[in-house]
């Protein structure tokens, strides 16, 4: 009998899984009709980020409205449950993932932490839930994402705005002055796995005798565009390549006279006419103008923590889906929305005017997500994404069997759709937060892309065992899955993390015969001179710097002479 019953019950889990993912399918076609738009160029990724605003600032307001506003089966007993295993949740994932981060710099701790806030209910959830639960999974989720969207909007944004503003003050603490005197004001890079950051992005670099450079730099080197102006009178103004002039550009010289064209590694090596060097000229002229905002940006963190906390509450109590649930709890406060299913508190016109956007809001996110979709990634961004993504998942499995404890197994399917909004993806506002906070959207975005491809796989699994749910069932039996789990997915990340994680290199030199007494004449044979500063360095008086970074970590030049005469450039990291 034992055997009969596993078998129906498999039958029963085979046809409700089947059913489920062909809801999941049909609904998941307008995520990869975006995608296509994608693919073929009608739409492009800056579309889907103007597509994921509005969505953000119109329908998923008008969304939150329209649904909360609708009393009736909405509220009931449960209620403080449901608010409590919200609260519940995000604490234990937010928390944890903030132990786990909290050694990690500030710009990748709040993109991070950040993300790892709350769920995506009203931009990914609400369709999905709505086809896997049908409108128990619906109601259920428009209740939960009540104190979601308290955390969402409010926290969330709070930890990228006040790690943005840590950032800034690190950066402000790393621009003094550098072993040479010189300061650098503006962007940098995040700390590598050594602890070290660079100048990266747009700057203004100062040196001692008061020459200055504003424009692009890459990986502490002077990279792009810029203009470079000596103490003395004088500047340049055009492209840069490792740390020197090399492209198109304009030299002006303190008598008033200018070089125009081309110049190869600080040197003038062709002549031609302004309109061909006037391009990269303006274009320099731009950097210099982003770098100088840069440089007064990276100068202005002055702000107290009063000031901070103030300018932060006063921007998240703005932002258009937190204005809806302020609206929403006002119009449903004292008992003035309807009692009846479906009847909203507000006035009719009102919800003639929103009840199309919040329609308007399942097939556009859906789209939109199909358009910001990235399945590629580098190596090194992946493994991120591999860590964040076992990260969050375990700690979410395991958020989710502390909710499910509280839910007896009588509830039925409550305890799964619980479970499932418990494992829902990043919200996509993330995305929006990390631009915002000059945080790296691109990540942010891979992060959001890739948790809700994991996402659907949990509400696939958690669909079809909610088939046939056992009233009867141990009340622990449930958690102890979830528990297991978790553990199984941070297993998997550990794995990961391992395969991915960048290949060390080690560079041995042989020596005929290995022995340490050749290997040392060998090295008394070639003798390292560092190089003169280049004509045009301070002291010199030719075309311009060719040191690529003024903070001395950079491309330079060396000399070497070996025994026989013969003399060469090398590169060298500085």
């Amino acid at each position: 009998r034992l055997h009969a019953h596993l078998d129906r019950l498999r039958d029963v889990i085979a046809i409700m899984a089947d059913a489920v993912i062909s809801r999941v399918a049909a609904t998941a076609s307008y995520v990869a009709l975006g995608y296509l738009l994608q693919r073929v160029g009608a739409v492009k990724r800056d579309d889907g980020r103007v597509m994921l605003r509005f969505v953000v600032q119109v329908t998923l307001p008008a969304l939150l409205l329209h649904t909360l506003t609708h009393s009736g089966p909405l509220f009931g007993p449960g209620t403080p449950l449901v608010f409590m295993i919200a609260v519940l949740a995000s604490a234990i994932v937010a928390g944890g993932s903030y132990l786990l981060y909290r050694r990690r710099p500030s710009y990748e701790r709040g993109l991070l932490v950040g993300c790892a806030a709350g769920v995506n209910l009203g931009t990914f959830a609400y369709p999905f839930l709505e086809a896997v639960f049908g409108p128990e999974g619906l109601r259920l989720a428009a209740l939960y994402d009540i104190p979601n969207a308290l955390i969402v909007f409010g926290i969330a944004s709070a930890i990228f705005a006040t790690e943005e503003r840590n950032t800034r003050m690190e950066a402000k603490e790393r621009s003094g002055k550098h072993d040479d005197g010189g300061v650098y004001e503006g962007e940098w890079t995040g700390m590598d796995a050594q602890g070290n950051q660079y100048k990266q992005g747009v700057g203004v670099y100062t040196y001692p005798s008061g020459a200055s450079y504003e424009g692009q730099w890459n990986n502490n080197v002077k990279e792009g565009y810029g203009v470079y102006k000596w103490a003395k009178g004088g500047s340049y103004a055009g492209e840069w390549k490792r740390g020197t002039f090399n492209g198109l550009g304009l030299r002006f010289l303190r008598s008033g006279k200018f070089k125009s064209g081309r110049f190869e590694e600080g040197e003038f090596v062709e002549a031609m006419d302004m309109e061909k060097s006037d391009g990269a000229a303006s274009k320099a002229a731009d950097a210099a103008k982003e770098a100088r905002k840069a440089a007064e940006k990276s100068r202005g963190v002055q702000e107290t923590n009063a000031q901070a906390a103030s300018r932060i509450i006063a921007k998240t109590l703005t932002f258009p889906p937190m204005v809806a649930l302020i609206l929403a709890a006002v119009a449903t406060s004292g008992g003035a929305g309807a009692t009846a299913p479906g009847v909203s508190a507000l006035p009719e016109v009102i919800v003639s005017l929103i009840a199309p956007l919040a329609a308007a809001n399942r097939p556009l996110v859906l789209v939109t997500l199909g358009v910001l979709f990235q399945p590629l990634l580098p190596r090194l961004q992946m493994r991120v994404v591999a860590n964040f993504l076992a990260t969050k998942y375990s700690l979410s499995l395991v958020a989710a069997a502390a909710a499910t404890a509280f839910v007896p197994p009588s509830f039925g399917a409550i305890r799964f759709i619980l479970a499932a909004i418990v494992l829902m993806p990043v919200p996509s506002v993330c995305v929006q937060y990390a631009a915002e906070h000059d945080a790296d959207a691109v990540l942010a975005g891979c992060l959001a892309n890739y948790s809700q491809v994991a996402s659907l796989v949990f509400l696939c699994a958690l669909g079809a065992f909610s088939a046939s749910p056992d009233p009867n069932a141990a009340r622990w039996l449930m958690p102890a899955c979830l528990l297991g789990a978790a553990g199984a997915v941070a297993g998997l990340g550990f794995l990961a993390d391992g395969a991915l994680a960048p290949v060390k290199m080690v560079f041995r030199g042989k020596v005929p015969g290995g022995s340490k007494e050749q290997a040392a004449e060998l090295t008394k044979k070639l003798k390292i001179e560092i190089s003169k500063p280049e004509p045009g360095e301070e002291g010199s008086g030719s075309a311009g710097p060719t040191v690529a970074s003024a903070a001395g970590i950079g491309i330079g030049r060396r000399r070497a002479s070996s025994a026989d005469g013969r003399e060469g450039w090398t590169g060298r990291i500085a």
